[in-house]
């Protein structure tokens, strides 16, 4: 039994990965070793290119019963303008080359490669390339303090124990096979997590692949290279481009140029159709039939900042976001749940994604797309600033999470949610009219439309002067009421209390009797100790406070509580 297992090569631009993947691979596939003219022309890698080798001998106990391994290498750009690519390849690796250049050390695409490895990889073998460049007299010394430099910046990620291996991919004829490749492929197989057990799960769900090339090959049709996600698919059957909601009859299945008749979950495959223009597609998926749809608007879950980010990550904003196989603008907002009904999930609308925003919970995020892109179940989704300068050395991944849930558009996305925003108001009582029933100023506007807020509960707390400056009257009694409406036209209202207040307090803020007792209290020179401090427990101010929700999505603005 063969088993396939794809090893994505990425680092930073001209350290060497297709040279490496060349030298590695037996077999070259989908715009391998720089095909493309354009690539030949610049000197850089500008597409995803593929490649493999088998290895049939000296199989480690945790891939056996394998007859053989084959590693399908997916050599990745290194350029910083093309970090959509990189991210589209990551997507589906088993395991990540870093390649470092050893004469240079971690440079800032090889920063962010790590990062896109921490999300979408659980395996990771770091490669010093170039060791050829060093003086013999110095080479092990030099490499030595490479691999000290680049295990303590793997210290902080959950690849610290990764193994470093020093290698010459490049061909000379005093190292004919490169230096340390044995080596390399011996660590590659040792590293190897088996991908069978998730892979045999991933085979009952519906047939998904993830497509990078799309050509038309004469006397035959237009053939669709990728990788399968899930599921299982045979020639003969219907599969569909969920973007154009077209469905092509499968002609015949390619591994590698060996026809094969089934793929399943980790398969590299080619798969022909016919009556299809190929520029219909250049990178997206096949699916099963109906299975699959475009959507305007997803709900993300486990979102977190990416430490190295050095931006805000706030609602409201626009980021470039890597999801499926697109890049796309997206407008961001930031929730988290706040609690889960039968009726309902609610979630509360937060202002900025913080690293220690709501430790413990689960974050959620609303993305809204510019254009409308195929989003999988449970998918990784990264965000990053794309129009930053390049060259910086700053990273540009910003945050990450999971697709919880898409929506066709961002209307359904926001009829379908309850996303709401705290609000609250504080105003105080002008005068008491009777023990049940006062007039409040503060609290609104003389422009409010009162239909919202009438009938909504308030708290009247009376706050003495000196603890209206420091505590905020947190632990004083407070009586319930509610906004019976307004009064004349300067944003004042009327509210009801459901118990009477107490009678000191309806004389104290009752008219006239409410200013006399505030002079005495402030003018009382000459009065002894006592009549003070009956004077001031009686000065201070009702303090009036309404809390209600927002509902961020609904475009009539009503208020709940």
């Amino acid at each position: 039994m063969l088993l396939n297992v794809n090893v994505g090569v990425l680092g930073h631009v001209d350290s060497g990965k297709t040279t490496l993947s060349k030298a590695l691979s037996t077999v070259a596939s989908t715009a391998a070793f720089d095909k493309n003219p354009q690539s030949q022309k610049r000197g850089i890698t500008l597409d995803l290119g593929f490649s493999s080798f088998k290895v049939e001998k000296n199989i480690p106990p945790h891939l056996e019963p394998s007859d053989a391994i084959q590693i399908t290498l997916v050599d990745c750009p290194g350029h910083a303008s093309l970090i959509r690519t990189i991210i589209c390849g990551t997507h589906i690796i088993d395991l990540m080359l870093l390649v470092v250049d050893v004469n240079k050390g971690f440079q800032t695409q090889t920063a962010e490669c790590l990062v896109i490895g921490e999300l979408t990889c659980d395996a990771l073998v770091v490669v010093l390339n170039k060791v050829d460049l060093i003086p013999p007299e110095e080479r092990d010394a030099k490499i030595a303090k490479m691999k000290l430099r680049v295990s303590k910046t793997l210290q902080s990620t959950k690849f610290k124990d990764a193994p470093i291996v020093a290698v010459s991919a490049i061909q000379k004829v005093e190292v004919p096979t490169g230096e340390g490749m044995d080596e390399l492929i011996s660590t590659l197989l040792t590293s190897i997590p088996d991908p069978r057990e998730k892979r045999s799960e991933l085979a009952n769900l519906p047939f998904l692949f993830a497509v990078d090339h799309c050509f038309s090959k004469s006397g035959q049709g237009t053939v669709l290279t990728g990788t399968v996600l899930r599921g299982c698919i045979r020639v003969g059957e219907t599969v569909e481009i969920p973007q154009e909601k077209l469905k092509k009859k499968i002609k015949s299945i390619q591994m590698f140029r060996n026809p094969i008749e089934e793929i399943s979950p980790g398969d590299r495959a080619g798969i022909c159709v016919t009556q299809l223009d190929p520029s219909v597609m250049e990178r997206g998926y096949l699916a099963a039939p109906d299975s699959l749809s475009a959507c305007q608007a997803c709900l993300l879950t486990g979102v977190a900042r990416i430490a190295y980010f050095k931006g805000d990550v706030c609602s409201k904003q626009r980021f470039h976001v890597s999801i499926g196989q697109d890049t796309v603008l997206a407008r961001i907002t930031c929730l988290r749940r706040v609690e889960e009904t039968k009726a309902e999930e609610e979630f509360e609308y937060v202002e900025e994604l913080h690293d220690k925003d709501g430790v413990g919970e689960a974050r959620e995020m609303v993305l809204e797309f510019d254009a409308p892109v195929v989003a999988p179940m449970a998918g990784v989704v990264i965000g990053s600033r794309l129009d930053t300068d390049p060259l910086s050395s700053s990273c540009r991944l910003a945050f990450y999470g999971t697709v919880a849930r898409v929506f066709a558009s961002s209307q359904e996305c926001r009829t379908s949610l309850s996303v709401y925003r705290h609000k609250q108001r504080r105003g105080e009582v002008e005068r008491v009219v009777d023990p049940r029933h006062c007039i409040v100023r503060d609290l609104f506007k003389a422009e409010t439309n009162w239909e919202l807020f009438t009938g909504l509960a308030v708290t009247v707390t009376f706050l003495p002067s000196s603890t209206l400056a420091t505590t905020e009257g947190d632990n004083a009694d407070s009586i319930p009421g509610v906004v019976e409406g307004s009064f004349g036209r300067s944003g004042k209202c009327r509210i009801r209390l459901s118990a009477d207040l107490p009678d000191a307090l309806v004389k104290r803020f009752s008219g006239k009797a409410g200013k006399k007792l505030s002079k005495e209290a402030t003018t009382a020179e000459n009065a002894n100790a006592d009549a003070i401090t009956a004077a001031n427990k009686l000065s201070g101010h009702l303090v009036v406070t309404l809390n209600f929700k927002k509902h961020v999505f609904d475009a009539t603005k009503r208020f709940v509580q």
